[in-house]
């Protein structure tokens, strides 16, 4: 039977809700105001941002198939612990997506993909330049242009399900790299990796743009679990 236009309407003012309730609750989870290991009630929830608990409920259904948060035996759920276990395990899915989506686009991209990265780069290196020296580097505005950046190095790879798989993955990264970045404090360094990551893809140097993407993603587990890795490995 085919919806009323009523219900059409309510579906509609449901998903909008829905995807507020995402909204709001994927970016304190990244933000880090909802903490690791925090209890996530879908009444206290919805008490807390005003949405009713429907668009909660469903929220973090779809929080769960991105891994942002686990579900726990009671039916509940609770915001992902960070470990380095996670991360590298993030790391290492992240970089086998990354690199065949790298492979297809240096295969594939033309001149405007090439141009998009350049322009990705470029916004990127002014805004770092406008931080002064001896600040952390972060900040929404940092974080969507460093995203669009490495959404452009594979956008020519022309598959809808690997970019999805990489946005995934570089969300599910973003707590640890947030961590790193309230630390790092070298926006020439910052700049330098992804000048030399631009220029090996744009000029179709596939080895070394492999090379220099794997150094890159690891970078997050290095500076984030150096001390925890060397006392591991000892």
């Amino acid at each position: 039977m085919a919806e009323t236009f009523t219900e059409l309407i309510a579906s509609s003012a449901r998903g909008t809700l829905t995807e507020q309730a995402l909204e709001t609750l994927q970016r304190d989870i990244l933000s880090g105001k909802l903490k690791p290991g925090a209890r996530l009630g879908v009444t206290e929830l919805a008490h807390t941002y005003g949405i009713g608990t429907t668009p909660i409920r469903e929220a973090l259904s779809r929080l769960l198939s991105k891994n942002l948060i686990v579900a726990t035996e009671r039916r509940g759920f609770r915001v992902r612990e960070m470990s380095y276990e996670d991360l590298r395990d993030i790391t290492l899915t992240r970089f086998v997506i990354e690199r065949e989506g790298l492979r297809l686009s240096m295969k594939q991209g033309d001149d405007e993909w090439a141009a998009s990265i350049i322009a990705s780069l470029h916004r990127l290196r002014l805004l770092v330049r406008r931080q002064q020296e001896g600040e952390s580097l972060g900040g929404p505005e940092f974080d969507d242009l460093h995203q669009q950046f490495h959404a452009s190095l594979l956008s020519a790879c022309d598959s809808p399900r690997l970019m999805s798989l990489a946005d995934n993955l570089y969300l599910q990264a973003y707590r640890y790299r947030a961590t790193m970045m309230d630390s790092w404090t070298d926006p020439q360094q910052f700049i330098a990796a992804h000048e030399a990551l631009a220029n090996a893809v744009t000029e179709r140097r596939e080895a070394e743009a492999i090379s220099l993407l794997e150094d890159h993603l690891t970078t997050t587990l290095r500076h984030v679990y150096e001390r925890e890795k060397n006392t591991k490995t000892d």
